[in-house]
């Protein structure tokens, strides 16, 4: 089968092949998937360039330690290249391992949450059964494709790490970003406000026509000023950052009185400015959210329950995706380049099979 595949971690992506693999078997409680579609996204950059390998290298648990994991318990490997990329996508089960025949998954179409060393980026995968989720006739492909990721880390931080409150206000930067589109969705129906920050001014009308409550463009106007004076000097409830830098630091000032703020991205490639009394004085709180980990900590038996919980909100368009453009298997190259073009406003995708 056709696999793209790393070879070592480079930063210029030089190390991304398409090459020729075995086509994988599943295990006890796994299933096999033939691929149809799977998205670029941002972290799966980040396992070509090895950003998560110098991240997971600063873990306590990894302290001077030649294999790297992910969690204390080291259960969960920090692969080293090879090995096949590719975070989630939609395709076929075609084979299913023991164990899991009476689930009925067999011929299923399903979104699958995949990644390196088994990732969606080729032509079959294999994943947990837990990790394949069965999709109604109405959804397409393409938005099957985006089902997880994106849906999974923005309904987990915002209903589970920050649980936001009704009549409260919710700051997020990247606002052009697909997940952040899905918060401000997700705010029409949970009843919070949104204050979105962007750089590039053509933004700002797409996401007012979304619903977006307040819309900042922080290249021309002052963070600071704009949120004192939409909030009535009071402050925002919640903010999430997948920025990081200055705009973060500006972010965690603008919290009220313990107010919480959630960072899932690096987009910046700079860490965040701390003065401790910034956070000491208000009472506040910064935690991290990593959508690998935070799904391994969740029992397996309550997964099938978030997962159905994502696929009501997707049946309703609050997780639609704008798709900029599709490429085949062996133009992935093409494919990382069109996904890192600043200013662009929707997902590419990888087209495998049919």
């Amino acid at each position: 089968m056709k696999s793209v595949q790393i070879s070592e971690l480079s930063e210029n992506l030089a190390g991304v092949h398409v090459v020729d693999a075995p086509v994988p078997e599943p295990g006890p409680g796994q299933v096999r998937v033939r691929m149809l579609m799977s998205p670029i996204n941002p972290s799966d950059l980040n396992f070509i360039r090895g950003d998560y390998v110098q991240a997971v290298k600063r873990l306590i648990w990894n302290h001077s330690q030649e294999q790297l994991y992910y969690d204390p318990a080291r259960t969960q490997l920090c692969v080293k290249p090879p090995y096949a990329l590719g975070g989630e996508g939609v395709g076929i089960v075609d084979a299913c391992g023991p164990g899991v025949a009476e689930t009925g998954l067999g011929g299923k179409r399903v979104a699958v949450v995949a990644g390196p060393p088994m990732g969606s980026w080729q032509e079959y995968t294999v994943v947990a059964a837990q990790k394949a989720l069965p999709l109604p006739d109405a959804v397409s492909d393409e938005l099957a494709a985006m089902f997880i990721v994106n849906p999974l880390s923005a309904y987990a931080m915002v209903h589970k790490v920050l649980a936001v409150r009704p009549d409260t206000w919710l700051l997020q930067n990247a606002a052009g970003s697909a997940l952040a589109k899905i918060v401000i969705r997700m705010s029409k129906i949970a009843g919070f406000r949104t204050i979105n920050l962007i750089r590039t001014e053509s933004h700002r009308a797409p996401l007012e026509a979304l619903g977006a409550d307040l819309v900042i463009n922080t290249e021309s106007q002052d963070l600071l000023d704009e949120v004192f004076r939409a909030t009535g000097g009071k402050g925002v409830e919640y903010a999430m950052d997948c920025v990081g830098g200055e705009l973060a630091a500006q972010m965690l000032q603008c919290l009220t009185l313990q107010g919480h703020m959630v960072v899932f991205g690096t987009l910046a490639n700079s860490p965040i400015p701390l003065p401790s009394r910034d956070m000491m004085m208000p009472v506040t709180r910064m935690s991290g959210f990593f959508a690998t980990n935070w799904l391994a900590l969740q029992p397996p038996a309550e997964l099938p329950g978030l997962f159905g919980q994502i696929g009501k909100l997707a049946m309703s368009g609050v997780f639609d995706a704008q798709v900029d453009a599709s490429y085949p298997l062996e133009k992935v190259d093409e494919a990382i380049a069109a996904a890192q073009v600043r200013g662009r406003t929707g997902k590419v995708l990888l087209k495998i099979g049919s």
